[in-house]
């Protein structure tokens, strides 16, 4: 676990990585950080569009707040989808520093997350006011949320890490983090409920399967129960939230410090 310590040890490295990320990110943009909420509203107006005005489908047109309800399923998937997908090219994307100097390279995908971090922010910024003002209950718990936000840090990192070192040995990873995202995402409950699904009534089983078997799913519902549904978040969600976090960075200081010795000679 020594290698994220060097995120603190080397601060200063990490410090110019990660402006160097959102400089690169933002260059001759004139909207800037603008753009890290365009997509997510975006997506939350095409579902609010589709599954409550199209083809209205039943506990998801009745839901109040629906937009809300999405964006703050979107907040937690943004960030972990721009960071995986964002952190599996860095190592093959700056290969030419990774031969020519030696320092710590997990700093390179880790600095993409702190990054991604940035549009959480703003995104919160945005949000937060929506939801203290038409959600009253939430006014309470709100706060809640924020240390939440640990644990899908942790377990971003860690897979940000493994999926950088990965695709360092093998270029298919990147293409499939991209291949895996998208069904991940429709089978992670953004813009619905489980229990508004037809096709899941009675199966008790499956739906299980589909909570659990999915780290995202228990994340999202921590996160949303007390920006949206004024609640505190399930304690079972929480504490598997945390195992996956610890899980994945463990993962991830396990293969790179296997790996690490090689990068260079890979690249």
């Amino acid at each position: 676990m020594a290698i994220y310590a060097d995120v603190v040890r080397y601060r200063d490295l990490f410090a110019d990585l990660f402006r160097r990320d959102l400089h690169v990110r933002y260059r001759g943009s004139t909207l800037g950080l603008a753009w890290t909420l365009i997509n997510p509203l975006i997506l939350m107006g095409v579902y609010t569009l589709v599954f409550s005005v199209l083809m209205r489908i039943p506990g998801i047109a009745e839901m109040d707040y629906f937009p809300l309800f999405v964006i703050t399923g979107l907040v937690t998937w943004v960030f972990f989808q721009a960071s995986v997908q964002a952190a599996s090219s860095t190592l093959v994307g700056q290969a030419n520093l990774v031969k020519q100097v030696r320092f710590p390279r997990q700093l390179l995908p880790l600095s993409v997350v702190a990054s991604n971090l940035v549009t959480v922010g703003a995104m919160l910024v945005v949000i937060l006011p929506f939801t203290l003002w038409l959600i009253p209950e939430s006014r309470s718990t709100f706060w809640v949320a924020f240390p939440l936000f640990l644990p899908l840090t942790g377990l971003v990192s860690g897979l940000a890490v493994l999926v950088a070192c990965a695709n360092a040995f093998y270029r298919d990873v990147e293409h499939l983090v991209g291949a895996v995202l998208l069904p991940l995402f429709f089978l992670t409950p953004i813009f619905y409920n489980y229990d508004q699904l037809p096709g899941l009534e009675g199966n008790e089983r499956l739906v299980d399967l589909l909570y659990y078997g999915n780290f995202m799913v228990p994340v999202v519902e921590a996160i949303r129960d007390p920006l949206f549904f004024g609640e505190l978040p399930n304690a079972g969600d929480v504490v598997y939230s945390v195992v996956a976090a610890l899980v994945a960075l463990v993962l991830g200081a396990v293969v790179f410090r296997r790996v690490d010795d090689r990068l260079a000679a890979e690249l």
